[in-house]
């Protein structure tokens, strides 16, 4: 009777000594990893990462303070990849290979990271180079709409570097928003020293003379817009304008002027239809006219048929006939 009891005994201790490890599952495997820095200290708090190249299939752990780490891989039939890194280490990345129903156990090493050398110091800014910071602070406060916000960066870059024509053109802006009309000019004639004939610069120039009050320069300027782009879309724009500002006082003569420039500049675009009509009026008063009056009306009523201005316009070519 002893004899059994020792038996069944003996077999349990045996039995419990055979789970102890426990079960794997078929076609599990473990991986214990143990992580360890360059001088074989084991490294606490290492992430690992093993995947499956191909798949989304993705294990994260964190190694203990013996530096281990167990990994319980379902399929053990396939290929994985590692990888282990902790901040002041450099990495271990590399392919691991589970064993089925078995356990695995792996050392890596995980190199200290080489100092980092002590950033230089920034070099100080030249002149030119503060000048373009200043100017790029303006303009990003120009598209912002704070044009007044704008103004301090703006005179700095001019001033910092007086040869920037960007900086003075975009000065020049600046001031015509604010009625500043003698600084726009100012800045704008700077600008045009450094860019001959440029049509920004023209433009601006016109603009400051125009709110300026002095309108003999102003056309001067407006002529040189149109002379140096003969298709400039502004200088029909400004023509039109001075146009229409004259027919509102009934000089109709005066405004055919600068309703002919609008025309030789854009002579299709329907939004200058007025210029067309106007004109029309004016030749009709000439007999020698009367053919150019017709095409002028004809002109205006295909752009603009309901114009308020339209039944006029064909009254006047019945009487044109």
């Amino acid at each position: 009777m002893m004899t059994s009891v020792r038996r069944a005994a003996l077999a349990a201790i045996v039995l419990a000594l055979a789970f102890r490890g426990g079960l794997l599952a078929a076609g599990e495997g473990r991986i214990i990893a143990t992580i360890t820095d360059d001088k074989g200290a084991p490294v606490e708090g290492a992430k690992v990462v093993l995947t499956r190249p191909g798949t989304t299939y993705k294990l994260e752990k964190v190694s203990d303070k013996k530096g281990q780490v167990m990994l319980l891989v379902l399929d053990a039939t396939q290929e994985y990849q590692l990888h282990i890194e902790k901040g002041g280490y450099g990495p271990y990345d590399g392919p691991v290979k589970p064993k089925v129903s078995d356990t695995v156990r792996m050392s890596f090493t995980l190199p200290t990271a080489a100092p980092q050398p002590a950033a230089e110091a920034p070099k100080e800014l030249s002149g030119a180079d503060q000048a373009i910071l200043a100017y790029n602070e303006g303009v990003g406060a120009l598209k912002a709409g704070n044009v007044a916000g704008a103004l301090p960066s703006l005179e700095k870059a001019a001033s910092l570097n007086p040869k920037l024509p960007e900086a003075q053109v975009a000065l020049s802006e600046a001031y015509l928003e604010q009625k500043r009309y003698g600084d726009a000019l100012a800045a704008a004639d700077r600008f045009l020293a450094l860019k001959p004939n440029d049509t920004e610069g023209l433009r601006a120039r016109y603009d400051a003379l125009k709110g300026a009050g002095d309108n003999d320069k102003a056309r001067e300027a407006l002529d040189a817009l149109a002379a140096a782009d003969p298709k400039s879309p502004e200088a029909a724009v400004r023509y039109f304008n001075e146009g229409a500002e004259r027919a509102r006082t009934g000089k109709l003569e005066d405004a055919a002027v600068f309703f002919e420039k609008v025309v030789q500049i854009a002579p299709a675009d329907p939004k200058f239809a007025k210029a067309h009509y106007v004109l029309g009026l004016t030749y009709a008063k000439d007999d020698a006219k009367k053919a150019q009056a017709k095409e002028q009306l004809n002109t205006f009523l295909q752009m603009a048929p309901n114009d308020p201005d339209a039944a006029t316009a064909k009254e006047m070519l019945a009487y044109l006939k």
